[in-house]
């Protein structure tokens, strides 16, 4: 229903106004709609060797990516970029593959590789210096810290490292602060979140949320994703802001209603897993990533397991029940 809501929507501004991105971004939910289906199908089909497949290619993605990063560095730019056009789709690539890591591991506990991949993760997102990355991949760190996948050593050790950068950070530890600070990427991002609030673009009037405070009739009928010029220089930088004000309170309500759909009966871990997802869309598009759609199906595929969640101690001690009966 929400695709057909944004057909309806911006065929019917497309009429009066001919842009031809308010039947681009109709088309670009189609697809990914399709890609939804077609990833919940694929896991339909064969759960277990799917995930299993599904995970071994984000590690190699989450290596490669790592590779053209030191091996093809921006020298025009300061923010890396990797394979990505602008840094901070770099950035939303991290978190959307660092929360598809966390729902690819179902019922199983983090090893080492995992720790590894998390750790690659976090140095790509400091090399994009995302304001926005950096502060929801924080919330992402400590999701991943206190998952129940996680190893209650592995849990220990993690914390035992933040605690230590942290009071450095803010403590008088001079020496260890150095040692920090001398690592660039550290550097980088400390000076980059030192600008927070403080830069032009981090104003609600530069993001274009001001219009749906002066054209508030759009909240209902929805304005359609193409001619921005009506309202300003540029589309609106909000992902849910933009589903708000293009397709209206219905539209937005669709498409609620759709995640609500996908998550229901869920773990709670898997639907908590939005939140740094759409801290990140406050301030930047991030529903059309057609990655995005892959996540969301991803995470629909736990209704095909047993368990239909993470690892847990419950799990745990079923298998040994199940291992002592045989």
């Amino acid at each position: 229903m929400f695709v057909g809501l944004t057909f309806t929507i911006n065929f019917i501004h497309y009429f009066f106004i001919p842009d031809i991105k308010f039947a681009l971004h109709s088309f670009i939910y189609l697809f990914n709609f399709f890609i939804f289906m077609f990833v919940v199908m694929l896991f339909d089909r064969d759960p277990e060797r799917m995930n299993l497949t599904t995970y071994k290619t984000l590690l190699v993605m989450i290596v490669f990516q790592l590779f053209v990063l030191l091996l093809f560095p921006d020298n025009d730019d300061v923010r890396a970029s990797g394979t990505f056009n602008r840094s901070n789709q770099l950035a939303y690539w991290c978190v959307l593959t660092a929360a598809m890591l966390l729902v690819l591991k179902r019922r199983m506990r983090f090893t080492i590789i995992d720790l590894a991949a998390f750790a690659i993760l976090t140095y790509m997102q400091m090399l994009a210096l995302s304001k926005a990355g950096i502060v929801v991949f924080f919330l992402l760190f400590f999701m991943f810290v206190f998952s129940p996948n996680m190893p209650r050593r592995y849990r220990y050790f993690v914390l035992l490292f933040a605690a230590l950068f942290s009071i450095s950070y803010v403590g008088n530890a001079p020496k260890i602060y150095d040692f920090f600070m001398g690592f660039d990427a550290v550097d980088a991002v400390s000076k980059r979140l030192g600008t927070f609030g403080k830069q032009s673009d981090d104003t609600p009037e530069a993001r274009g949320y001001m219009r749906l405070v002066e054209y508030p009739g759009y909240l209902l009928i929805g304005a359609g994703e193409g001619a921005y010029y009506r309202f300003g220089r540029q589309e609106l930088h909000s992902g849910i802001a933009t589903l708000l004000f293009s397709y209206g309170i219905f539209g937005f309500g669709f498409f609620i209603a759709f995640l609500a759909s996908a998550f229901y009966r869920l773990s709670f871990f898997y639907t908590a897993l939005l939140v740094p997802i759409f801290l990140f869309g406050l301030t930047h598009q991030n529903i059309r990533f057609s990655f995005f759609w892959i996540f969301l199906a991803v995470a629909y595929a736990g209704h095909f397991f047993k368990d239909k969640g993470v690892y847990t101690e419950t799990v745990k001690k079923g298998k040994l029940a199940n291992k002592a009966r045989e």
